[in-house]
């Protein structure tokens, strides 16, 4: 009986050694953190370019594997935010147990946009792998995340361009007159192809005549005149609009509908306490384009495009860093003096800003 104790205490002494020895097995994992061993991307300065863009590849990051000494499951979380966005909200890609992730033009200009970098603006971005264990069967705990280097990227992303249904601005007001205008300032997109069409357009002379055109020449359905001044008939007379006025117009195909919303934009942020008279914008008729120079901003500060006092028109930015319609503020990445223009001279779903 004496030896059985023997054995049995032996027994349990050989189990509890094994399972500190699983305990003790997960440790902090280390990654290499050094700029030449760490994470790495295979150029540091990009230029994007719209051609061939899904098929040509931009850029790689590769990084070492994390050593957590233990047969564990890692995945690797690729974090993409803006210099002064300190991730607290990347861009994210997880791989498990890889070591790589290549992005094509197409793929890491629209994850570019969706930060916010302005199209054909050199911008900054900063970029680490999170590297954290999925699976710790047979261990006792679960080692706290490591993180790698920092790299600091340089690019320029371009303009995504949707071509959209358009209508075509003809008038009295124009040069050539009474031509249809396929270009900008002079055309009303319809986003959802619903027959629905809004764009801003600037009506110089106190009386304006005017179609829209389904065509940039007169082969297509030219709008006119209904039975009143917020109707259209596709055989009707001229449209008339009395400026002068810079307007968004919304023109509804299907119901034969068309409204004038008069705008003049001004800027509103924390740098002129949101006001809605101190800092008008200047809007220039050959180039269509709102501008204010000399804007003084501080970085952390935001501000939008504001186009009445009663802030009943105004464009702030979407989730994918667009222009929206009431959307949220526009932010301030770096204390400076910046020229700001706003572009509204493409029709819905083509309207942009630039901050330099």
């Amino acid at each position: 009986m004496k030896q059985l104790a023997i054995i049995i205490i032996a027994f349990l002494s050989l189990t509890a050694c094994r399972k500190d020895e699983q305990q003790a097995v997960l440790k902090q994992g280390t990654f290499l953190t050094t700029a030449s061993a760490g994470l790495a991307a295979s150029s540091t300065t990009l230029v994007l370019d719209s051609t061939n863009a899904a098929k040509t590849q931009a850029l790689t990051f590769t990084w070492p594997a994390v050593n957590f000494n233990a047969s564990v499951v890692v995945t690797y979380t690729l974090q993409i935010d803006s210099v002064n966005g300190n991730f607290a909200k990347p861009q994210t890609v997880t791989l498990v147990n890889g070591l790589s992730k290549s992005y094509t033009v197409a793929d890491f200009n629209a994850l570019l946009t969706t930060l916010g970098l302005t199209p054909g603006v050199a911008g900054q971005i900063e970029v680490r792998v999170k590297a954290a264990v999925l699976q710790s069967t047979g261990v006792a705990s679960t080692a706290a995340d490591v993180y790698s280097n920092i790299v600091n990227l340089t690019v320029t992303p371009y303009k995504i361009v949707i071509i959209y249904p358009k209508l075509y601005v003809a008038g009295d007001f124009l040069n050539p007159t009474w031509t249809q205008i396929n270009q900008p300032g002079w055309i009303l997109a319809s986003v959802k192809s619903d027959g629905t069409y809004e764009g801003y357009l600037n009506f110089p002379n106190a009386g304006n005549n005017f179609k829209l055109c389904s065509a940039p020449n007169w082969n297509g359905i030219n709008y006119g005149w209904g039975t009143s001044a917020t109707t259209m008939s596709p055989t009707g007379g001229n449209l008339y609009f009395a400026g002068p006025a810079y307007c968004k117009v919304v023109a509804d195909v299907n119901a034969l509908t068309i409204s004038y919303t008069t705008t003049k934009w001004i800027l509103s942020g924390d740098f002129n306490s949101w006001s809605t008279s101190a800092t008008p914008m200047t809007f220039d008729a050959t180039t269509h384009l709102w501008t204010a120079t000399g804007i003084s901003l501080t970085a952390g500060g935001g501000f939008k495009f504001v186009g009445d006092a009663a802030w009943a028109t105004n464009f702030g930015l979407d989730a994918k860093g667009n222009l929206a319609y009431n959307g949220s503020n526009i932010p301030v990445t770096k204390t400076g003096v910046y020229t700001i223009t706003l572009d509204l001279s493409n029709g819905a779903g083509g309207y942009t800003y630039s901050i330099k």
